[in-house]
């Protein structure tokens, strides 16, 4: 039987069985449960090998029920890569999911699967993650996909993983044999498809403790060799059998060097020298080596006109395409069917048919989609290869940040290890809304959802109100399946909708004067003349630098005086490598050269971040503050920047009244909790908190070496 659908694709889930005792029922039901919630059109396409009695009579059972399809193959024990070849040769679906025999992973991360492949991607490679069957066959599992990427040189985690997505094409043009069916995703990258690999979770096995035969080592050692020869060398067998022959041959001689000079010269025999019998065999064994590898060659090249191992992604023809947007393969395609069908259409009127529609850009299309076509309203994670798109969206939403993008999520997770989760709420193809999230553990604030964590600005990103609450739902359950206690929100401005508000904190935001002679007049008073006693009479200079180190040790340096850990050097070094020129550091030297503050600051869109900042001790009294912050507007300024941001502070401190005294005023920020389960608390570990003082006061007379290596991973639990 058949389900209704509302999708685009449908899938076919092809499960090989090969053991009588599988419970079909529980499996069944596990692997269908999330393609009918959601909407999918689904098969699921059972191969038996070698099995019948029970199994055959549940699923024919079943049939009634599911849209199940059985196909028995004759003999027994042929394999994985023969049952998903018969399966997939009598499934209908356009995206094929090969699954094992039981619930490798939870149902519904095989949503995570599809989504990927209709995201773009050709074939879905999965990282069980984190593992949680037997310790045994975690370290067997690490050291196998270890193996293959030191030898292989591949980046995929877990290519153990029975749950893998691909479309049709990539079983129509790649070949699989024997064991080679776990490299399927090596060879469908080699074949030029786009292959990704995603985390999804892994659930218990239920099993005993596994030590294979020594067999099957020597197997898995083969079957490296084999794929290393297949992936590499296929086009240059040449290079393979030549390298091996020419070893083989300067091997043979120089084993045989030193007995033919004795023969030569000293007159001995060459009967009782084994040496040189082994040289000439190594040699005639290298000549026939690098002959293999000719006619290898030959053969290539004679078949060469009908291989082909790449695939062409697009083709744009320049004389039919509008040159004013981005093309988008979908749009160009309903474009092209409709011209064709308004032709028709006017040919039959008796009327000249209509000039073609031009297509219209990715963000043209989603500002205008609508928001009806039958489409269901769905929230998912961000899958590999969005992030171009992410970024795009941010950088089109009014309230996007420099914080939102994912290059900011790449340096979090890269230093701290604190676990992403990027949500998107969509109605077909078009995005509506955006949320990034981070799963932070900690000993001081416990299990939090951060958006996002060592930012000043966060939180939701929506293009209508509408989509506020799906994303929230969605925050919440994951945060309530990770064991969070609340959600942490870092708006900007407010948003509507009843949660904890969180007032901590201020930031201090103003436009630009339009020229640099305007700066200084634009300072208040007691704040000029700083900055002209600076420049005036300490003759301070302020330049940039790509010294990431001088500004880390002022940095650590005020941190430590301040009593609050410091962030790790390694943050600012990924900062500055990920962001490259949208970051900038000036540092402020006395006439001695010596540096005596230094501000490290981010530029997005029209304004400059002045957001992390450090000074000297000795640096006090000579209003090296106010000085910086007004040579960063005036280079601002000349860079045609219009904004100066602030940052945060929390209220009624020196930081704030500092940047008061500089003409800012405060604005509110509208942070929010919402509260994940009974009894949660927001949290009181922040330098404002009474309780804290002591350990600041002691914090700060640590030694700097001492502060800094400390803070530095101390800093992964304060975000």
């Amino acid at each position: 039987m058949t389900e209704d659908h509302d999708r685009d694709e449908f899938v076919s889930l092809v499960i090989p069985i090969d053991n009588p005792s599988i419970d079909a029922k529980a499996l069944a039901a596990g692997y269908a449960a999330p393609f009918r919630e959601h909407g999918y059109g689904y098969e699921l396409v059972f191969v038996l090998d070698g099995v019948h009695g029970r199994v055959l009579e549940d699923l024919n059972a079943l049939a009634a029920e599911l849209p199940i399809k059985v196909v028995r193959l004759q003999g027994a024990g042929l394999g994985e890569s023969i049952a998903l070849s018969a399966g997939a040769a009598r499934a209908r679906g356009s995206l094929i999911l090969s699954v094992p025999q039981y619930h490798q992973v939870e149902p519904e991360e095989l949503l995570k699967v599809v989504q990927s492949l209709e995201s773009g991607a050709d074939f879905v490679a999965t990282w069980r993650h984190p593992r949680v069957d037997p310790w045994l066959n975690r370290v067997q599992s690490r050291i196998f996909n270890w193996v293959l990427r030191v030898v292989m040189g591949i980046r995929f985690h877990d290519l153990n993983s029975g749950v893998r997505g691909m479309r049709r094409q990539v079983l129509d043009e790649v070949n699989v044999y024997g064991e080679l069916f776990r490299f399927l995703p090596v060879l469908a990258q080699r074949q030029g498809f786009k292959v990704v690999e995603i985390k999804v979770r892994h659930r218990e096995e239920r099993g005993t403790i596994a030590f294979y035969g020594i067999g099957v080592y020597v197997r898995r050692v083969l079957d490296i060799l084999a794929i290393s020869f297949l992936t590499r060398f296929t086009q240059r067998p040449l290079r393979f059998f030549g390298i091996l022959g020419v070893l083989a041959i300067l091997i043979g001689v120089a084993l045989s060097v030193e007995p033919l000079y004795a023969k030569a010269f000293e007159g001995e025999s060459l009967a009782n020298r084994p040496a040189f019998v082994l040289g000439v065999i190594l040699a005639a064994f290298g000549v026939q080596l690098i002959g293999l590898g000719v006619i290898g060659e030959i053969i290539i090249f004679t078949q060469a006109g009908q291989m082909r191992d790449y695939k062409v992604e697009e083709v744009l023809d320049g004389a039919d395409v509008a040159i004013d947007a981005p093309l988008v393969a979908d749009d160009v395609e309903r474009s092209v069917e409709a011209t064709v069908e308004g032709a028709a259409q006017a040919t039959q009127n008796g009327q000249p048919p209509s000039p073609p529609r031009p297509p219209v850009s990715l963000v043209d299309r989603d500002r205008t989609a609508t928001r009806g076509q039958g489409l269901p309203l769905r929230v998912r994670e961000l899958l590999p290869g969005e992030d171009a798109r992410w970024d795009s969206f941010v950088r089109d939403h009014p309230q996007g940040s420099f914080f939102h993008l994912t290059g900011w999520r790449r340096v979090v997770e890269e230093t701290f290890h604190h676990q992403p989760h990027y949500l998107v709420c969509e109605r077909g193809r078009s995005w509506f809304g955006a949320l990034p999230l981070f799963f932070v553990r900690s000993p001081f604030i416990g299990k939090q959802l951060i958006s996002v964590p060592y930012a000043v600005y966060g939180g939701l990103l929506v293009r209508d109100p509408e989509f506020q609450q799906p994303l929230l739902d969605a925050a919440a359950q994951h945060g309530r399946r990770l064991g969070a206690s609340y959600l942490e929100l870092r708006h900007l401005d407010a948003r509507p909708g009843d949660r904890v508000p969180y007032d901590l904190y201020v930031t201090f935001r103003k436009d630009l004067p339009a020229t640099v002679a305007d700066v200084l007049p634009s300072i208040p008073k007691k704040a000029r003349a700083e900055v002209r006693r600076a420049r005036d009479r300490f003759n301070l200079t302020c330049e940039t630098t790509g010294d990431v180190a001088l500004f880390f040790g002022l940095f650590a340096d005020e941190k430590r005086r301040l009593g609050t850990p410091s962030l790790p050097l390694r943050w600012f070094q990924n900062l500055v490598e990920e962001f490259g020129n949208a970051t900038v550091i000036h540092v402020v030297k006395d006439p001695a050269g010596e540096p005596q503050c230094a501000v490290l600051s981010f530029l997005w869109r029209d304004t400059v971040y002045a957001y992390y900042s450090g000074s000297a001790s000795e640096s006090r009294g000579k209003g090296v503050s106010d000085f910086v912050y007004c040579q960063i507007m005036e280079w601002a300024i000349e860079r045609g920047l219009r904004r100066f941001d602030f940052g945060r502070s929390r209220r009624d401190t020196g930081a704030a009244k500092f940047k008061e005294n500089m003409g800012f005023v405060p604005e509110p920020l509208h942070y929010d909790f919402l509260l994940l389960r009974d009894g949660a608390k927001l949290p009181e570990f922040h330098p404002s908190n009474p309780r804290l003082e002591g350990p600041r006061k002691l914090w700060s007379k640590l030694p700097r070496g001492v502060a800094s290596r400390i803070g530095g991973r101390l800093s992964r639990y304060l975000p």
